[in-house]
């Protein structure tokens, strides 16, 4: 079901039928769980965006690339669905963990999204809804990237008062603190 041909007409594809903020962030809250201290890299493969964390066990190493693919289809009714499915590659020196862990991340996709995932036909590619810039893993550890839903932490708290301090001492305008401040809010 799960294909790496980007340009599809007649076979079926599993579309997630999520936001782009929804899409990302499956992956990097995936990452974060099955590969914690790896560096999360974003990736550019022509127009479509992912990330890829590079495992390392003594000389050996695994890359696992995840794009996150917007596209539409026809579901079994006829009507047209939009969402995103998620090309997954591994590669590298370790043979037999690269099935096994891509496996798995597949396995987390599908478990985390599947009540949102959609069986379409005729499948084309979409469009991102943004520019995916507050999406960038940014070479962090996947455990430090924290862009999913979660309830509020000391982190999002520190933040808020270092911008409170930032207006207060003139640092910054009430305009550049209001939409920072909405920002942080919107990622707690």
């Amino acid at each position: 079901m799960h294909s790496t041909t980007r340009e599809q007409s007649d076979t079926t594809q599993i579309l997630y039928q999520i936001s782009e903020r929804e899409a990302f962030t499956a992956i990097l809250d995936i990452y974060a769980i099955e590969l914690p201290k790896q560096s999360v890299d974003d990736v550019v493969e022509g127009h479509y965006r992912g990330y890829n964390a590079t495992a390392r066990f003594w000389m050996d190493w695994t890359d696992h690339r995840i794009l996150v693919i917007p596209a539409k289809g026809i579901d079994k009714n006829g009507r047209e669905v939009r969402g995103y499915w998620y090309d997954i590659h591994s590669s590298g020196s370790r043979a037999f963990e690269n099935p096994l862990r891509h496996n798995r991340i597949r396995q987390m996709i599908e478990e985390k999204l599947q009540k949102t995932a959609i069986v379409v036909s005729n499948v084309q590619d979409g469009e991102y809804e943004t520019d995916g810039k507050e999406y960038l893993g940014l070479k962090r550890d996947a455990r430090d990237i924290k862009l999913g839903i979660r309830p509020p932490g000391p982190g999002n708290v520190d933040r808020l008062n270092e911008l409170k301090t930032m207006r207060d001492r003139g640092l910054i305008t009430e305009e550049e603190y209001q939409a920072k401040r909405r920002q942080i809010l919107e990622r707690m």
